[in-house]
């Protein structure tokens, strides 16, 4: 725009006494500032005009709370990203008005008794980022459409405009410290540096905020409304006339203020709990108020397929990749494609609960759906931080005709109900209810507005009447007729906001978050794979046939060691793959090492009525049971059939390893390797003049001579008597090998010794 500007030309100012005024220097500042209100006035025209159009010069992170591990190094790096970015888009556009960069804090969904669980290290290293040089070049502005209570306070405080919603609180944030039972000195002054560095609230109010001793008085004086701490009272009063003297925050809490407070106290400027409201206090549209993603920098992805039947088999994968991925530390963007009709709903929920479990300030999960997401497979895709869906792809709830594994089951379904109220949906941005309806269809989801917010939510009838300000939820329609299958195809999916965006395909995809080239796939590696292997049954019987006929090799040839050692490594593996597969743990372990001992306790050491050894074999054959089970008690249909296929395993292993008893007793002993270390058992004729001289055989000139134990007598053994290894049995007590012993007791072939 150009002004021309002549000392002959009048302007008409309301402004100035004289009704023409000509002086050169007033008529240049109306020229400008009719120029500036016409530029704000086609702005604000444009935006009215075309709502949907982006503003370039701002951006929206998502902060999600409680910050924890290395959540603020992410984060500053996100934030400079973005700074930079603005920055750079207004030097080219030149434009000096300087770039927004709204933060929207997102804490996760508590128990208001609880803390935030924020590290203050985290918390107080980004607040002083945030006051730091380098964001000096954008305006920081913080969003707090839901409470904040923890050390996650002072990052609103470290941002130069707050906006909340009337009814969002902010303070209490000692909570974290309560159990150390005084804050600490340096965590008070760090809340004090950061109030006076960016002073968006008075520092008074952030100290009442952190320290429960602080007394915070509002005082009135001649210049103003001020707030002050009790113990600066005195300093504050010096050539000051308090005219009125207030208590705000009295000793012994922690101050806490909702939006309405804030607004009265100065340090909230707008009242908003939407993006609609944000936009309107920033004069800008709500499309500019969308987390910016395509930073193809900062992506580091992966893809994962979840395609087909989901079973516990892929929810052992898909968890082992994730974790892999995480701790090689080279991936902040996991990307779900699924097209899936669903499967076992305890393994859904198994992957659900890890995806939504992970830091969203370190990594993004993302959920694409080209096709189908369904049961199961749709809990998956709600459990990502978006959803990306193909415009005509739909996520449906499951049928109970399509026969998933535990759905249609009341024990299972409440099971699942109780974990996704408990474990899942705190850590989602869903209502409890709309992730159980996708599992079962018996759960109607109506839309509920909010008379004061207008924010609309998709949730039971029970879930609304359970929440603090349930006569403020209105309920509006439906979203499935009666009790039928819950069916949402991408738009109305993202018109439902359960979508994020909808793609034409997966380069649309690419294209939305930066990503020049195709996402690495993860797939199982081999140790997985060999896992996996041997956790399938035919090689588990394998494993368990091969340990049994290890000890039975070893009993066959005591002393050899081979027996035992491929036993052992046989029942190793087989634990360990059970283990790793997710459905073994210490109790079978334990179960199986105190049944093996208590059989060698019944052999070797108190041969009676066979209690020992009848109970160590049930905790064992119960503990190789029990290690291919998900469950302790079955609950279900389905669980007896688990049941059955685990006891069927082992029994096929005990009639392999009978079979294979039958065949070694005849073959092994004639076996060119072992003939000399197996001892053949004897012919009929030999046995029957061996049983014959057993009968005859008269050991009473015995009787009080002296010997040696050969061996540990348990009490049984072998002692050398007159120079002749004879079988013995201890009169009372068990003998080491080496003992001194006399002959007290002879019968026929049976010997009774003591020690000496």
């Amino acid at each position: 725009m150009v002004f021309l500007w002549s000392p002959r030309i009048g302007v008409d100012c309301a402004t100035c006494e004289a009704n023409q005024c000509r002086s050169p220097v007033l008529v240049l500042a109306m020229l400008l500032h009719w120029g500036l209100t016409y530029s704000s006035s086609l702005q604000a025209q444009a935006v009215e005009q075309n709502p949907s159009a982006r503003d370039s010069r701002i951006a929206l992170i998502r902060v999600h709370l409680p910050l924890t591990g290395n959540a603020d190094q992410a984060l500053q790096t996100t934030l400079q990203i973005n700074c930079d970015r603005l920055l750079a888009a207004a030097r080219k556009a030149k434009d000096a008005r300087r770039p927004l960069v709204v933060l929207e804090f997102d804490p996760e969904k508590r128990d208001n008794t609880k803390a935030s669980g924020s590290q203050f290290e985290r918390v107080f290293s980004l607040a002083r980022f945030l006051c730091s040089r380098q964001m000096a070049g954008v305006k920081t502005v913080a969003f707090l459409p839901h409470s904040i209570r923890g050390h996650g306070t002072l990052l609103p405080l470290a941002c130069e405009e707050i906006i909340m919603a009337s009814d969002a609180q902010l303070g209490e944030a000692g909570i974290d410290e309560a159990d150390e039972g005084t804050i600490r000195r340096t965590v008070v002054a760090a809340y004090r540096e950061i109030a006076e560095t960016r002073r968006t609230i008075p520092t008074a109010l952030a100290v009442g905020m952190i320290e429960a001793a602080a007394e915070v008085l509002q005082v009135e004086t001649e210049a103003g409304v001020d707030f002050v701490l009790r113990s600066e009272l005195k300093e504050f009063a010096a050539g000051r006339e308090i005219i009125e003297e207030k208590t705000l925050v009295p000793a012994g809490t922690m101050a806490q203020y909702d939006g309405r407070e804030g607004r009265q106290y100065g340090f909230v400027k707008y009242l908003a709990s939407s993006h609609e409201g944000v936009a309107k206090a920033l004069n800008v549209s709500v499309e500019s108020l969308q987390e910016e993603e395509a930073i193809s920098e900062q992506w580091h992805p992966i893809i994962i397929d979840v395609r087909g039947q989901i079973s516990p088999r892929m929810a052992n994968q898909i968890e082992t990749m994730i974790g892999t991925a995480l701790q090689r530390g080279d991936v902040n963007w996991i990307g779900l494609r699924i097209d899936s009709a669903g499967g076992d709903l305890e393994a859904s929920l198994r992957i659900a609960t890890a995806l939504a479990g992970l830091d969203a300030n370190s990594v993004r999960t993302v959920a694409y759906v080209p096709a189908e997401a369904k049961g199961g497979a749709a809990l998956i895709s709600l459990a990502c931080d978006q959803l990306v869906m193909h415009p005509t792809a739909r996520i449906t709830s499951s049928d109970l005709a399509d026969g998933d594994d535990l759905v249609g089951q009341e024990a299972a379904l409440k099971a699942a109900q109780t974990s996704i109220r408990e474990s899942l949906a705190p850590q989602t941005e869903h209502s409890w209810s709309l992730l159980t309806a996708m599992i079962d269809r018996g759960v109607e989801i109506f839309r509920f507005q909010n008379k004061a917010s207008g924010e609309i939510r998709l949730m039971s009838s029970a879930e609304a009447a359970e929440q603090d300000d349930a006569e403020a939820w209105q309920k509006r329609g439906p979203l499935q007729e009666g009790n039928g299958a819950l069916f949402l195809k991408g738009q109305e999916a993202q018109a439902l906001n359960l979508a994020w965006r909808n793609v034409e395909s997966f380069d649309q995809l690419k294209q939305l978050y930066g990503l020049k080239e195709d996402p690495p796939t993860a797939k199982p590696n081999w140790a997985l794979e060999f896992i996996e292997a041997l956790a399938s049954p035919e090689l588990a019987v394998l494993l368990l046939m091969a340990g049994f006929a290890g000890i039975y090799i070893e009993l066959r040839t005591p002393g050899l060691g081979v027996g035992a050692f491929v036993g052992s490594v046989a029942f190793l593996l087989f634990f360990w793959s059970k283990f790793l597969h997710g459905t073994a743990g210490w109790l079978e372990v334990l179960l199986f090492a105190a049944g093996v001992f208590f059989i060698l306790l019944e052999i070797f050491v108190l041969p009676g009525f066979g209690i020992f050894g009848l109970g160590g074999g049930a905790m064992v054959l119960a503990s190789l049971v029990l290690a291919s089970l998900t469950f302790i008690r079955p609950h279900s249909e389905s669980d007896m059939e688990e049941l059955a296929r685990s006891v069927g395993l082992v029994v096929v292993a005990g009639i392999g390893v009978i079979t294979f008893s039958l065949v070694t007793r005849r073959y092994l002993p004639q076996s060119p390797l072992l003939r000399n270390v197996v001892l053949a058992p004897p012919q009929p004729e030999e046995q029957a003049i061996l049983n014959q001289r057993e009968v005859l055989a008269d050991y009473t000139n015995l009787v009080g001579k002296n010997g040696v134990a050969a061996t540990h007598l348990r009490p049984a053994g072998k002692a050398e008597i007159d120079h002749e290894l004879i079988d013995v049995i201890a009169e009372s007590e068990p003998l080491d090998r080496g003992t001194p012993i006399v002959v007290v007791q002879a019968q026929a072939n049976r010997i009774v010794v003591r020690a000496t």
